[in-house]
């Protein structure tokens, strides 16, 4: 079982309405059931990742795509393993990414 994004509250919703979130919509199935697709996240842009954190990173090699994934591991030199938590329905098969290629942590999503 994956762990939880949880559903934004009071704090989650004031620091996005003072520019501290941001607001990014999920497509695709590969994060169901955690994120389902059309689901709403607010991520902690450059906020530090660990293992397990569900994140918003760059695709490595498709030019302005940007990505939902959970870190899988952290590697000795930094990069992060990044997988779907539908492991039947995720198409991003990569190996692992740049430190830089995350771009924030999703610290929760927006009650549907």
């Amino acid at each position: 079982m994956h762990p939880t994004v949880p559903i934004a509250g009071l704090a989650e919703a004031t620091r996005w309405l003072l520019g501290l979130r941001q607001r990014i919509a999920v497509r695709g199935v590969s994060m169901s059931p955690t994120l389902p697709d059309g689901a709403t996240v607010l991520v902690e842009r450059g906020a530090p990742a660990r293992v397990g954190d569900v994140v918003l990173a760059r695709h490595p090699y498709v030019r302005d795509l940007v990505m939902i994934k959970r870190i899988a591991a952290l590697r000795a030199d930094g990069r992060a393993e990044l997988v779907g938590d539908n492991r039947g329905e995720s198409t991003h098969s990569f190996g692992a990414i740049r430190p830089e290629a995350v771009l924030g942590v999703v610290r929760s999503r927006i009650a549907s």
